[in-house]
């Protein structure tokens, strides 16, 4: 593993990270607003990074933030 692909991996986790928290606080404290382009701008970043580093995918630090904000997305499509 290279040197940019170790500091990709980490800008996606706390991007992640960050993103999560920011959609539980404002879906179930409405507290803030949601961050709708940074989501966007998170996913194809997410896809480009993936395409580029095939290892990125094997990283659970990487991959269970997309897997909460997805699960996030489900919630909240069925309770509206």
């Amino acid at each position: 593993m290279d040197k940019t692909e170790k500091i990709v991996s980490i800008v996606l986790c706390i991007l992640g990270v960050f993103l999560v928290v920011d959609g539980i606080l404002v879906q179930f404290f409405n507290i803030g607003t949601e961050q709708k382009t940074l989501v966007i701008g998170y996913c194809v970043a997410f896809v480009l990074c993936s395409t580029k580093y095939k290892n990125i995918l094997k990283k659970k630090y990487v991959v269970m933030p997309l897997y909460v904000m997805i699960g996030q997305m489900i919630y909240s499509l069925i309770i509206k």
